[in-house]
């Protein structure tokens, strides 16, 4: 056998070419490799092919299965409705008859490849360009098939759109919608009534995303029309932000029941996803939604599978109720898509008026629902006997269209070639129709006058797209509609309340949830799925929905947390708590102050006032009326002059306080330490003043220099990252600096007033000295933790710093001034001077013994002088009766108790001096002038003074001499800081036989016993006799103290 081919410009070098040229040569060449062809033929002068998948595909090697009534039956008989209604019609194609060769493709691409390869029969007995001279004799005398109206799944017109376009047979699609068919020039000859998948899954796309979803299920087929069209559904959603959860699940006819469970089970606990959507035709669909049943109707699977999946489905979905027949019950609800279509009028009357008799695929039709021939003579009595409800299938318009499309191009293609319009007299009958012809006049033409084109320049039919939805009994109910270009018309809300079930309220496919105000988004693998990150709404505004930024220092975001906008600074304000509890306390602090000072000037030339010392008095009383007043100045709010008196008041009223206690405590501790022949320098009350005001002057002077050399400035600072604060500038190291000077002082003034802790009780201001220092280092130590450790809260630092400065000046004022006050106002006999008392009795009794020591006797009674030392150790004596130039003489100042009862220690200071001798009745007559003591006997007129010290001269000033203050002590023996339990001890010093006179001055203190008086040792001769030699020893004018 010889084949010639002349065109073979014409044979493609891709896959389907290739099949389907092999397909070629083995059915020509093999005779006996035929396979048996049911078809329907109606003979007419001009006759169309028809591509139907009258039978679903066949399993288990079976060519085909069960017969289709909706997809495969109704569009068949749509075909032969429109070829009656054109042949039927003068205007179109009159004087012709249209025929049709219809073929079953049993929904399988090789089978309609085979089945359409009688199409070329007839093409090589009348084309003189292909000479087959073996099989010339086997193909009959029909006419030659000018166009194919067909196929309906894309899989099928991919491989029959091949093959015709070998032999340039034009091939219009009445559902074929997959991508790859628009593919030019591949398949040229190609085109369809629908819209191309690209379409139908932007459609998808927009849908999904009107629902609001954005994670969703992908089923597809394998091969061109699921695979293709799912990614293009993927790409559209993308852009949309639409996510596909996980891979495409795809599925075949060759996948087992068990292998979709596995698939339905792993898209219900692997994914997220609730939405899914189809490119599924409608064979795997029924598989999917029967293996989806099952796992619903089983109790392990019911809860977690029952209402949980939403479907959104391609046009394979549709209208179409085959699809969803006894499975109502689990896809309501479901959202599918179709192609815009009109309801062809005439077609139901047409459809029913059939029998059986009609075709061969009627037949089976017929049988397939039971009907008989005998009671039902039309499909109308046995739709009506078997209980079919006969709805018109949403394709079979576009089948009808096809049709009168390929008529209309055809008649308009004879007007041209032949003018008479003559068919038998026209070439075109002869020669037959060129493919090319034909559908250049269906392409981008309009074939009814004032309608757009149904095909567009590139064969794709327009995109018009209805969305529908099913609802609980299984009825489609159109919800929307998109067309290209344009936007989607959805009933939203409608659609929602379609998908609600009783356990889920919002319908929602995602794969996170929306973010809350004041999130952003931190996306995962895809743009779908997020990790909701919070953006600090306190200092951050959020861009977009992935992006949070951060105000600079110093700004905040506004509500919206859209824009930056400064913070307003704060500062302490009058009506808080932080400012009124420190300004009551100042308040009150200065009104008790204020009381104080009054007292002093009311009572100022009593002894109590006198004797504390009133100039250091008041120098303490203005620096602790300052510290109160320091607290209106640090609660203001900052300025520049706010910040500078800050600075300089904070450590200037301390420095009052403590410079005056410091100067207090220097001078007891160097009256009662010092040893020297003279009095101690710079304890008179100008000296102790000038002392005081050069130590506040120090102070003042550093504030001013260190205020020139870092003036004082206000600045916003920011404690945290929403807070500004208007302060003063370096608030912590200038309170140091400030501080460190009374820091200082604090110190100084603790460790005098330990020095003098033991000073006599009637010297008892050291330990009211010292009671306040030890309260204000206890305080200061408190409060530096507490105002350094709260860096970021201006407020109690600010308030802390107040209360601790107010504190200070209050304990110096309640540890110092009161105790004196309260003597003042309401124990006025302790502040009185009384010549007469108890203890000026006693004082006499020790004052005979001292008498007794400074004086002997020789052996004839006469009264022995101890001689003025002079450089040496040895001692003269001479007769105090035989010498009329010099007498011993006492001066006695002592400190009595106002109460007889209270006697229990007293103090006395013997001055020995060289004077002139006085008489007794002189000493009577003028008590106020100094007593001269008498060998054996010593009397005196004692004058209380302020603090209880007894003293002789009326006039002196009791504030000028430190060493008259004090408290009556038990008795006990000191000298030069050493101790002595009693004269024994003090005998026994080597130290004592040294040069005394030296020594400065020797203090006696009494035992705790009154019984153990001194006096007692007056029986013993021998210590008598070294007490002598003890005064012998004793300069001229040093100080020997009774204590």
């Amino acid at each position: 056998m010889i084949i010639t081919l002349r065109n073979k410009k014409y044979i493609k070098t891709n896959y389907y070419s290739n099949k389907i040229y092999l397909y070629l040569l083995l059915y020509l060449t093999q005779s006996s490799i035929v396979l048996p062809i049911r078809e329907v033929y109606i003979d007419g002068d001009i006759i169309l092919g028809g591509l139907f998948p009258i039978h679903e595909a066949g399993r288990n090697g079976q060519a085909c299965g069960r017969i289709k009534a909706d997809q495969g039956v109704q569009r068949m008989v749509a075909m032969l409705y429109a070829l009656e209604e054109i042949n039927n019609d003068d205007t179109i194609l009159p004087g012709i008859k249209l025929g049709a060769q219809i073929f079953d493709t049993c929904s399988h691409d090789t089978y309609a490849l085979e089945q359409s390869i009688v199409f070329i029969k007839t093409l090589l007995s009348s084309q003189s360009s292909l000479y087959c001279p073996e099989v010339v004799d086997n193909i009959g005398k029909r006419p030659t098939v000018s166009a194919v109206i067909g196929a309906a799944s894309s899989t099928v017109s991919l491989m029959v759109a091949s093959m015709l376009q070998l032999f340039k047979i034009p091939m219009l699609s009445y559902s074929s919608t997959g991508v790859e068919l628009s593919e030019k020039p591949r398949f040229e000859f190609f085109s369809r009534m629908v819209p191309p998948d690209n379409l139908q899954a932007k459609a998808m796309a927009f849908l999904v995303a009107k629902l609001e979803w954005n994670y969703v299920h992908a089923v597809a087929d394998t091969g061109s029309y699921g695979e293709r069209g799912i990614d293009m559904f993927r790409g559209a959603a993308h852009e949309l932000g639409v996510c596909i959860d996980g891979e495409i699940h795809k599925v075949s006819r060759k996948m087992s029941d068990e292998a979709f469970k596995e698939m339905i089970i792993r898209m219900r606990y692997n994914a997220k996803a609730r939405g899914v959507v189809m490119f599924v035709d409608e064979d795997n669909l029924r598989r999917f939604l029967s293996i989806l049943k099952k796992l619903i109707e089983t109790p392990t699977y019911s809860a977690d599978f029952d209402n949980y999946f939403w479907f959104v489905a391609s046009d394979s979905w549709g209208t179409k109720t085959s699809v969803i027949k006894d499975f109502e019950s689990i896809v309501k609800g479901s959202i599918t898509i179709a192609p815009t279509v009109k309801t062809i009028k005439g077609f139901d009357e047409y459809f029913k008026s059939l029998n059986y008799l009609s075709n061969t695929f009627l037949t089976e039709y017929w049988q397939s629902m039971n009907c008989t021939h005998l009671s039902d003579k039309t499909f109308a009595d046995c739709f009506k006997s078997s209980g079919v409800l006969f709805k018109q299938e949403v394709y079979a318009a576009f089948v009808v269209d096809a049709v009168k499309t390929m008529a209309i191009s055809m008649h308009n293609y004879i007007l041209d070639e032949c003018h008479n319009f003559k068919w038998y007299n026209c070439s075109l009958s002869k020669k037959g129709f060129v493919g090319a012809k034909i559908q250049e006049r269906y392409r981008n033409k309009s074939l009814i006058p004032n309608e757009p084109p149904l095909i567009d320049a590139n064969g794709d039919g327009i995109g018009k797209y209805s969305i529908y939805q099913l609802n609980k009994v299984g009825v489609y109910k159109k919800v929307g509609n998109w067309h290209d270009g344009d936007t989607m018309k959805l009933k939203i809300e409608e659609v929602r309340r379609g998908l609600i079930s009783n356990k889920y309220e919002v319908p929602l496919s995602v794969c996170s949830e929306p973010c809350p105000k004041g999130s952003y988004k931190a996306y995962q693998d895809q743009t779908c799925c997020w990790t909701c990150i919070k953006c600090d709404v306190t200092t951050s505004i959020i861009l977009n929905e992935t992006l949070c930024q951060e105000c600079p220092l110093g700004q905040i975001p506004n509500e919206k947390q859209d824009e930056c906008f400064p913070i307003p600074p704060v500062y302490m304000k009058w009506q808080t708590l932080w400012v009124i509890i420190p300004s009551c306390v100042s308040i009150l602090g200065i009104l008790s102050t204020i009381f104080v000072i009054s007292v002093f000037l009311r009572y100022n030339s009593t002894p109590i006032v006198m004797a504390s010392g009133r100039e250091l008095c008041y120098c303490m009383l203005f620096g602790i009326t300052l510290c109160y007043c320091v607290t209106f100045i640090l609660v203001s709010k900052p300025s520049v002059f706010i910040c500078g008196a800050s600075r300089i008041l904070m450590g200037l009223s301390m420095s009052f306080v403590y410079a005056a206690i410091l100067v207090k405590t220097n001078r007891l501790a160097r009256v009662f330490t010092f040893s020297g022949p003279v009095r101690p320098k710079c304890i008179s009350p100008l000296a102790q003043v000038l002392i005081c005001m050069s130590i506040v002057g120090a102070q003042l002077i550093g504030s001013f220099i260190f205020l020139i050399w870092d003036p004082t400035e206000v600045q916003i600072m920011y404690p945290s990252r929403t807070e500004a604060v208007l302060s003063c500038k370096a608030t912590s190291s200038h309170l140091l600096l400030s501080l460190a000077y009374n820091i200082v002082l604090i110190i100084l003034c603790t460790i005098y007033a330990f020095k003098t802790r033991k000073i006599p009780e009637n010297f008892n201001e050291t330990r009211l000295i010292g009671f306040t220092m030890y309260s204000t280092s206890i305080l200061w130590l408190s409060f530096g933790p507490i105002y350094f450790a709260t860096q970021n809260n201006f407020r109690i630092q600010i308030t802390s710093l107040c209360m601790c400065i107010s504190l200070s000046g209050s304990v110096a004022l309640a540890c110092f001034f009161f105790p004196k006050v309260y003597i003042v106002l309401w124990q006025p006999y302790k502040n009185v001077r009384t010549r007469q008392s108890a203890v000026g009795k006693l004082v006499n009794s020790q004052m005979r013994f001292i008498s007794q020591l400074a004086t002997n006797t020789d052996q004839n009674g006469n009264v022995i002088q101890n001689a003025q030392y002079n450089g040496v150790n040895n001692v003269s004596s001479t007769p105090i009766i035989q010498s009329s130039e010099t007498k011993t003489t006492v001066k006695s100042n002592l400190c009595p108790q106002s109460a007889p009862s209270q006697i229990t220690g007293q103090a006395a200071t013997i001055v020995v001096s060289q004077t002139k001798p006085l008489n007794n009745q002189q000493v009577l007559k003028n008590p106020t002038t100094k007593q001269v003591l008498p060998s054996a006997e010593l009397t005196s007129d004692l004058v209380t003074n302020s603090s209880g010290v007894s003293e002789i001269n009326e006039k002196s000033d009791a504030s000028t001499d430190p060493i008259l203050f004090g408290t009556i002590y038990p008795p006990t023996l000191f000298r030069n800081g050493h101790e002595y339990s009693d004269f024994d001890d003090l005998i026994s010093d080597d130290s004592i036989s040294g040069n005394v006179s030296n020594s400065g001055s020797i203090r006696i203190r009494r035992r705790s016993s009154p019984s153990k008086m001194y006096s007692d040792h007056n029986n013993t001769n021998e210590q008598l006799k070294q007490m002598q030699l003890i005064i012998g020893k004793i300069k001229a004018d040093t100080r020997v103290t009774l204590l």
